[in-house]
């Protein structure tokens, strides 16, 4: 089997790919596949350390206001549909799978236009805009979260599979546990509380956190404190020396912590989201307000409205707030176990295995 897949931008939209492609590869060695991007996004780097083949196309966000960098960007998805077409043509693939980033519609379209089968799957609950344009064109939409159906109502198949990092979080080894532990100097048991505000960190969380640990004692608690790169120096200076916290800029296998999280405090992400979920990891999640029409908002909703995370509007969020809820929360170990089981009744472990059928039934269909 021979598959292009495309996403990027964010980890959230890079990862999901990668994720797929590993399922691929993994049940078949002999399949391949080709990850398509943009030379402006993590994807590049990522993906050369994963060690597949890259592709890039030259893509910009779509911009709602007429301008002459509106107009740029225009003429860049036109020749970025053809140059993906190019692509396509070249390597013959049996479907194209796209997985969220303004990369996503020009691939898809120009798999469309070269009549190969095509995928997107859409992991929050309100979906984006690359998506909802490459959704009119192809044969299948994948969804994360079923609330996101809505956006959908026109495409000739959807199916909620979960998203795929929510089937790798539930394979962690025990050597990748240990050595996850040794590496944060986490406890053989206690409470670990994970803060992790997404891939490049986010400075209110950041300095909520802070006042927070100044002045909370943590006994029996241990914080792992992932701060992003561009706050750790700040961040690691003005706490100094703290028992029972570990500052780090990154950790870069984030399924083995979570594994030992008891209680995470994070932005709502759909990949994190779908990891907590499988791992049934309760949550106090920060939705971002920066991002494209504040959707983490509704999908810290979705975890909310189950009864598996607290939700705090970053408006209001300082170190008092957010020390008042996780005192609650491992206050109260009934609470925190009635959240775990309405995470994990959210949660799509199995999400890999459905998504990789729903591409064998497109490629079978595609031979017929």
């Amino acid at each position: 089997m021979r598959v292009i897949v495309t996403g990027g931008g964010t980890g959230g939209h890079i990862y999901p790919a990668l994720a797929i492609a590993r399922g691929l590869m993994q049940r078949d060695p002999r399949a391949e596949v080709l990850y398509v991007g943009t030379k402006r996004g993590l994807e590049k780097d990522i993906v050369a350390r994963e060690g597949l083949p890259f592709r890039a196309v030259e893509v910009e966000g779509l911009q709602r206001r007429i301008s002459l960098s509106a107009l740029r960007t225009a003429w860049l998805a036109v020749s970025g549909v053809w140059a993906a077409r190019r692509i396509v043509r070249e390597f013959r693939p049996d479907i194209v799978v796209g997985t969220g980033g303004y990369v996503v519609a020009p691939v898809v379209f120009g798999a469309y236009t070269a009549h190969v089968k095509t995928a997107i799957l859409e992991m929050d609950a309100r979906a984006g805009l690359a998506n909802r344009l490459a959704a009119r064109v192809v044969d299948v939409v994948m969804l994360g979260m079923e609330d996101a159906t809505g956006a959908f109502s026109r495409v000739r198949r959807v199916v909620t599979t979960g998203n795929p990092r929510a089937t790798e979080v539930t394979r962690v080894t025990a050597e990748r546990k240990e050595a996850a532990a040794a590496e944060l100097n986490l406890p053989d048991r206690g409470f670990v509380v994970t803060i992790f505000g997404g891939s490049r960190g986010a400075s209110p969380l950041n300095q909520a956190v802070l006042e927070w640990l100044r002045v909370s004692p943590r006994v029996g608690t241990h914080v792992v404190w992932i701060t992003g790169q561009v706050h750790y120096e700040q961040m690691s200076e003005a706490l100094g020396d703290t028992s029972g916290v570990t500052v780090t800029p990154f950790f870069h296998d984030m399924p083995a912590l979570l594994t030992r999280t008891s209680l995470l405090i994070s932005r709502a992400g759909a990949t994190t989201l779908a990891e907590i979920t499988a791992l049934g990891v309760p949550a106090i999640l920060i939705p971002s307000p920066y991002v494209t029409h504040r959707h983490q908002d509704d999908n810290a909703a979705v975890l909310k409205n189950a009864g598996a995370a607290v939700v705090l509007d970053e408006e209001q969020l300082d170190g008092e707030a957010l020390r008042k809820e996780v005192d609650s929360l491992l206050g109260n170990r009934f609470r925190l176990e009635e959240m775990a089981g309405a995470s994990r009744r959210l949660g799509h472990p199995e999400a890999l295995s459905r998504i990789l059928a729903e591409i064998d039934r497109m490629v079978t269909l595609a031979k017929l």
